[in-house]
């Protein structure tokens, strides 16, 4: 059984985001409750666990605010990034 907990991945992308950072075209700034997590498939072996993971996510654009509403000067472009993510059994750390 594969240990998939879309929530500790997500914390561990979050707390390393560099990991997506090159998947950005533009700005490198993610919206963090943007991030949508899924499992591509995993492979498990004797001494770890495998994963391969997709991340969708929104990349933070800000831009002019020609019209004085700074609200109008941020906008959302639509990122999607696979991990490769290895679980080592007897130590429990995680590698991407």
């Amino acid at each position: 059984m594969t240990p998939f907990d879309e929530k500790k991945i997500k914390s561990l992308i979050l707390d390393n985001q560099s990991l997506l950072i090159k998947c950005c075209q533009h700005s490198g700034n993610i919206d963090e409750s943007s991030i949508r997590i899924i499992l591509l498939s995993s492979v498990e072996t004797m001494q770890r666990f495998q994963l391969k993971i997709g991340v969708f996510f929104r990349e933070v654009l800000t831009g002019c605010a020609c019209s004085d509403d700074p609200l109008q000067a941020i906008m959302y472009e639509n990122g999607y990034c696979e991990l490769h993510a290895e679980l080592n059994k007897t130590t429990a750390l995680i590698s991407f």
